[in-house]
């Protein structure tokens, strides 16, 4: 495998703080309650803190408000005594049709781990010097892209690496995967080299703004369109998790 080696001084700082970003689309947020989850998460590993009892309630109000399409993204930095929230939100509009996005292999040792951090200069340093940073541990394994989680398809089997602590649950990885049978759709989360990435049917990138998006690792196939599989799976997710 040809790859880049990460500067690993630039890891993410935790005092920087953590974030989620979610959709909101005519005041209905989508799996509010699986952001937060996530967000609480990260919020006790890093500084041993909990939420605020009332913040989905704070969040939901602020959503009322919104019509259309927007993005909200909820924030938590460490604190003296806590930790400093902060609820912001912007609107955004979402391409009927994305270009392929191009993958390239950087390795970096146990990856960025689990939690959506705030401090993002590697990663902007990275996608200053290449196309899309692909992730990938000095075993081999394929695990995330800068902003998205990978899958690859393989016929009617789509394949996302196993959350195991090297990448970000995502949240929409989650609802793909559970979504998923009711495309015919098989799926298995286990170890993805870059030689099966780049020989297969399908590479593409999930995230909770851009649904899915089709992709292609450097040195593999080049695709020009969405594939049909992916066609039929970002309208799924855009139909997917929305609060009531």
């Amino acid at each position: 495998m040809r790859s880049s080696l990460i500067d690993t001084h630039l890891r993410p700082d935790p005092a920087q703080g953590v974030f989620e970003t979610l959709a909101v689309r005519d005041r209905r947020p989508q799996a509010l309650g699986r952001h937060l989850e996530r967000l609480a998460a990260s919020v006790a590993d890093l500084y041993g803190e909990r939420l605020p009892h009332d913040l989905e309630s704070r969040v939901r109000l602020i959503a009322r408000r919104l019509e259309g399409l927007h993005r909200l993204r909820v924030r938590a930095d460490p604190a003296p005594g806590g930790v400093e929230l902060r609820i912001e939100s912007s609107p955004f509009s979402s391409p009927t049709r994305q270009p392929a996005i191009a993958l390239s292999p950087v390795q970096l040792a146990g990856g960025l781990g689990p939690h959506k951090w705030s401090d993002r200069r590697l990663l902007q340093r990275l996608s200053s010097q290449r196309p899309t940073p692909l992730i990938v541990d000095r075993d081999g394994d394929v695990l995330e892209a800068a902003w998205a989680n990978i899958w690859i398809a393989e016929g009617e089997l789509i394949t996302t690496p196993a959350a195991d602590g090297r990448l970000l649950p995502g949240v929409t990885r989650a609802l793909l995967l559970e979504c998923a049978p009711s495309l015919g759709l098989k799926t298995a989360t286990e170890p993805i080299s870059v030689a099966r990435a780049r020989e297969a049917d399908a590479v593409f990138l999930t995230s909770s703004l851009r649904y899915a998006v089709t992709a292609a690792v450097e040195g593999g196939r080049s695709p020009k369109r969405h594939s049909p599989v992916v066609n039929v799976i970002r309208a799924a997710l855009d139909g997917a998790g929305w609060d009531p």
